[in-house]
């Protein structure tokens, strides 16, 4: 089946650098994040969302949706996300991608990369602190696939979030995929979301 790595727009932060409001606890060695969720859960309880967003995802790694996407979402019959209303901010949205899929690490070893003045080939991982085990984040996500027995169960009309997130440190977000009708959908409602077919 086809499909598409939806790139969403980069957007403001929802809990970094709002410390006043939100209680967000640092690792003390890292200084990763440790309360991510509940990060989540209190900000769309707390706090008021003020950027004109269509589908976004913000610089601390949180997707969200305006209220014309989750129309076109719902009366399409599209599946993959789980919306969480911001209680002050009505018609605003956090996604929550509820099916994970594998990234395929064996595919991007065939990739070939420049980072930092170095060759190198497929995804750079950046290791996991050695005192609260969360991942520093990974770069250089090609080819944008899942693996293959992933891709062999696919449904129509869903999204898809992958299993590991690329970035650094706490400005993290997973790959976005999504599957055919999705994208077909957006541009005849004249919505239209940043895609790459996936090869």
């Amino acid at each position: 089946m086809k499909y598409y790595n939806i790139c969403l727009d980069d957007t403001d932060y929802l809990y970094l650098g709002r410390n006043s409001k939100l209680n967000v606890q640092f690792c003390p060695y890292c200084g990763m994040i440790l309360n991510r969720e509940a990060l989540i859960s209190q900000a769309t309880a707390t706090l008021k969302w003020r950027n004109k967003t269509f589908f976004a995802t913000t610089y601390d790694g949180v997707s969200i949706a305006n209220q014309q996407f989750y129309d076109i979402y719902h009366n399409y019959e599209m599946k993959g996300i789980e919306f969480i209303p911001f209680k002050k901010s009505e018609g605003y949205y956090i996604c929550n991608f509820i099916n994970t899929v594998s990234f395929d690490l064996e595919k991007a070893k065939q990739i070939r990369v420049e980072y930092e003045g170095k060759v190198t080939y497929g995804v750079i991982d950046n290791g996991t602190c050695d005192h609260c085990k969360k991942s520093k984040g990974h770069h250089h996500p090609w080819p944008y696939r899942m693996i293959e027995s992933d891709e062999q169960n696919l449904e129509s009309n869903t999204f898809y979030r992958s299993d590991i997130e690329f970035g650094e440190n706490n400005y993290q977000a997973p790959l976005i995929w999504g599957t055919e009708g999705i994208v077909e959908t957006f541009d005849k409602e004249k919505s239209s979301i940043f895609y790459r077919i996936v090869e």
